[in-house]
């Protein structure tokens, strides 16, 4: 009868345990409207062969659709926009993603992957246009946007 018991208990903890909360998948977890910095480093091979490189920091934002789709903005003045929108890719807890990146005179192949933690979201990024030999590369870490009130 005591061994009966000891089971009957263990079932009754193994089906408490499976009631808690779960962790949203990371599809889930994307869906949304996110801000930060973006550290972008800009390299263009001149017509010697010489590369020369610039680099600077911008506020970004990025919204997430549950289609898996978004669009990103990059500010790097008041009059120079970025504008990059893409489609991700989510294996388990990796999300890649391929797109395009629109600069005031020219418009790049994008790449890169994305890594959700708790409420910060990095994002890297590499932006090429083979024919003007401009690359872009970028890590943006951002956070959730609070959700608006509405009265």
């Amino acid at each position: 009868m005591k061994l009966r018991t000891f089971f009957g208990v263990a079932a009754v903890v193994a089906a408490l345990a499976s009631c808690g909360p779960k962790a949203k998948p990371v599809s889930e977890q994307l869906v949304g409207q996110w801000t930060g910095l973006d550290s972008v480093k800009i390299t263009v091979v001149d017509s010697t062969g010489s590369q020369v490189e610039q680099t600077f920091v911008a506020p970004v934002e990025l919204d997430y659709l549950a289609d898996s789709t978004f669009t990103a903005t990059i500010k790097v003045t008041d009059s120079t926009v970025i504008t990059l929108g893409g489609v991700a890719v989510v294996n388990g807890e990796a999300v890649t993603f391929t797109g395009s990146m629109a600069c005031p005179k020219e418009t790049m192949d994008l790449t890169g992957d994305m890594f959700i933690a708790a409420e910060s979201l990095t994002v890297n990024f590499n932006a090429v246009n083979a024919a003007t030999t401009v690359t872009h590369k970028g890590k943006a870490i951002l956070t959730r946007k609070p959700a608006e009130v509405t009265q």
